[in-house]
């Protein structure tokens, strides 16, 4: 013979199974041809008005919820750090090609005012040479821009 108690757990636990299984879905609320009000977890047949009421939910569903909520906030703001160290990264790389950019730049302009050759400037459109120095002043700018980009 089978024990009353093994009975009743096993009726409490198939119990417990069917409620949570359906905890998850809505319920509906509607007449049948003959005014009867029926409750029904599936949709009323087409044409029929009908009601949903939502089952409310336990407070470990809430908190199971919430946990869920917090993990994908997390993930979110996951998402938006390692898309801003992504800019972060091209800025970087972008300021890398302008410093060397600037470093070419200024070692051609040391290396034409070292040059012995006579040095031109382009002032209100006239083209005239520069004095001795007007070039000391831009050799000492010129050595100025190698020493600060090119590191």
């Amino acid at each position: 013979m089978v024990n009353k108690k093994t009975i009743l757990l096993t009726s409490i636990i198939a119990l417990a199974i069917s409620f949570s299984a359906s905890a998850n879905k809505p319920i509906y609320k509607w007449k049948d041809g003959q005014g009867n009000i029926k409750y029904t977890q599936s949709k009323p047949p087409r044409g029929t008005e009908f009601e949903v009421i939502y089952q409310r939910v336990s407070d470990s569903a809430k908190s199971e919820q919430s946990k869920q909520q917090n993990s994908s906030q997390s993930n979110l703001q996951d998402d938006i750090i390692a898309q801003q160290n992504k800019e972060i990264e091209k800025a970087k790389k972008a300021n890398e090609e302008i410093t060397n950019k600037n470093c070419t730049i200024a070692k051609n302009n040391l290396e034409t005012l070292e040059s012995s050759h006579r040095v031109f400037t382009v002032v209100e459109g006239e083209r005239r040479l520069l004095t001795d120095k007007e070039r000391s002043d831009k050799l000492a700018t010129a050595k100025s821009n190698v020493s600060k980009y090119c590191k």
